[in-house]
């Protein structure tokens, strides 16, 4: 029985701990694309714990799908529409390349920010494109 037992704690504890975990994890920086789904409607909670949530400037050339999304109105698929978009060398251009409604932009004017990189943000490794 404490055969069993030893085999239980050393085997299965450390796979069921791994398990738990992988649906808390967020997606690598990599590819924020998928999260948080176009159809998901964010939390309070969720939103909370995004720059947004917690009063800060959001960039949009540099933030995250789920810190553009949990800003007031915008959600998952404006803030993918966002993403697509980048870069943007002012916040206005939002309105120019038609990526959000005009009331849309009123609520947020004051919350975000174009001041990051002015390219898309790709590791070095990953362009497809050398500068001249």
């Amino acid at each position: 029985m404490k055969v069993l037992s030893a085999v239980f704690a050393i085997v299965l504890l450390p796979g069921a701990w791994l398990w738990a975990q992988q649906g808390q994890q967020a997606p690598p920086l990599t590819n924020q694309s998928s999260y948080p789904a176009d159809t998901h409607r964010m939390s309070n909670t969720e939103k909370s714990h995004t720059a947004a949530g917690q009063g800060e400037i959001v960039d949009l050339n540099t933030a995250s799908k789920k810190d553009i999304a949990a800003l007031p109105g915008v959600g998952p698929d404006y803030a993918q529409s966002n993403i697509d978009a980048r870069p943007f060398n002012s916040k206005e251009q939002l309105l120019a390349k038609k990526i959000i409604p005009q009331a849309t932009y009123d609520k947020i004017k004051d919350r975000i920010s174009a001041g990051g990189p002015k390219e898309q943000s790709l590791p070095q490794s990953q362009r497809h494109w050398s500068r001249a």
